[in-house]
């Protein structure tokens, strides 16, 4: 089912309580679902997911080749692609990475920065293979498939709104 992901963290003030508790306590605060609505979350959250392996499955498919990778006491702390994208495994103070370019031309500008932010030996061979899919720059929309109903928050605004929609209506009568 449908759950509430927030990358944000945010300082909560008051008194927690669950949705259970707080149905109990104030029963006008609470409405269940729509059986209408709640098919549109399963749907939401299997297109999501869906999307989410046509990108790995993109990705494995068809991966970006490593151009070279920055290696520092023995840790790889760098890696550059063909395509010119480059990830780091730590944040690296100073380092920006020009936006100019593409592909192999961008690639060897990229890791020319990389070289002047940090320390390390530039390998262009054996390369340790990164955890995960390789990214992919140039993944086509076509690919990935679309996500058409709506998920929880959005069917919650859309909620809000109707309802403080009829009560404008209602006070305009």
């Amino acid at each position: 089912m449908t759950s509430i992901n927030s990358s944000k963290s945010l300082p909560v003030f008051g008194t927690v309580i669950s949705i259970a508790e707080l149905a109990k306590t104030k029963p006008g605060m609470i409405r269940a679902a729509t059986a209408e609505q709640i098919a549109e979350m399963s749907l939401y959250e299997k297109q999501v997911q869906e999307r989410a392996a046509a990108v790995d499955r993109y990705a494995r498919d068809h991966p970006d080749h490593i151009y070279a990778q920055v290696v520092d006491n023995g840790e790889v702390v760098a890696t550059v692609y063909d395509s010119g994208i480059a990830g780091t495994v730590h944040n690296i103070p100073g380092l920006k990475l020009t936006e100019n370019g593409q592909g192999l031309d961008l690639a060897k500008t990229r890791l020319a920065e990389i070289m002047r932010a940090i320390p390390g030996k530039v390998i262009y061979d054996h390369f340790v293979v990164p955890d995960g899919p390789a990214p992919s720059s140039n993944i086509p929309e076509s690919a990935i498939p679309k996500v058409t109903a709506r998920s929880l928050s959005q069917i919650l605004q859309d909620t809000s709104w109707n309802l403080q929609r009829a009560l404008i209506d209602s006070k305009a009568e």
